[in-house]
Parts: C-alpha cells; structure tokens; sequence
C-alpha cells in the first residue's frame, strides 16, 4: 500500500492536509508543508521532514520523467540535507530518504508508486494553483512535467 499525503503548515504552525486548505500561504515564494510517504506501512518522509513543500514538489515532479529515462532519480529537500532518491528494481521501485537520522527505504510496484506520486501531485498543484494563483503557471509546468 501507498500512502503520499502533502500537508501545509498555517500561521499557527500546524500542518492541514493540502486538500483541505482555504486559506493562502502567507509567503508565496516559501510555502512551508510536508510531503508524507508510506509504502506497506514504512514511512519513508512526514511531518518531521517539513521544508518549502511547493519546492518540494516541483523536484519529486522532475524526479519522473528522470526515473522512466535512467531507471534512478534523486533530489536533495530544498532547505535541508536530506536526499530522496527513487531507483527501479525490475517491476519495483525503491523509494529512500537518507537524512542525519540515518536511511529510511521500501520497495512498491513502480506503475503503482508513480500512478500514486501522479494522483497526489495532480491535487497537491491544482489545490496551490487555487490558493497562490500568480504562481499558477509555474505549478502547471511542474504537473506537466509530472504526467510526462
């Protein structure tokens, strides 16, 4: 099982579920979230992990079409040493985060983890659209990039 949830952080430091965001990010250039990843009960990223998370996405966006081309992709968090990196495995795809804490990986059917990072960016990018409309296009080049 796949679990990719993207959460924003409000005013008062608590992180709300993108999807059920109404109100704007205050800093349109440096929108605090968090992506949370799961495979088969494993969190690989959350909560703790929180960084620019529009940034985020847009790096885990490129990271697709970079896994389909080489079979290995990789990304350093926007505002932190911490590397996520996805490496096809035959039918698989091992999905790992090494950050000061140590390395934290699983493996899932690729077609299901890149159908499930698709669904989830899809939302995450259509939600950030509505709510910081001048960076519209910029998260429409990442969700193209995403479905590529």
């Amino acid at each position: 099982m796949i679990e990719i949830e993207t959460y924003l952080r409000d005013l008062g430091g608590e992180f709300v579920k993108v999807d059920a965001c109404t109100a704007r990010p205050s800093d349109a250039d440096y929108v605090e979230g968090a992506v949370r990843i799961a495979i088969h009960g494993v969190e690989i990223i959350g909560i703790s992990e929180w960084d620019y998370v529009d940034q985020l996405w847009a790096y885990m966006a490129s990271m697709v079409p970079q896994l389909s081309a080489a079979g290995y992709a990789s990304t350093y968090f926007p505002d932190q040493p911490i590397e996520l990196s996805f490496r096809r495995q035959g039918s698989q795809v091992l999905v790992s985060v090494k950050s000061g804490n140590g390395t934290k990986d699983a493996s899932a059917s690729a077609s299901d983890f890149v159908a499930a990072l698709r669904s989830a960016g899809t939302v995450f990018f259509g939600k950030m659209s509505e709510l910081l409309p001048e960076n519209a296009d910029a998260y429409l080049e990442s969700r193209r990039e995403l479905l590529s």
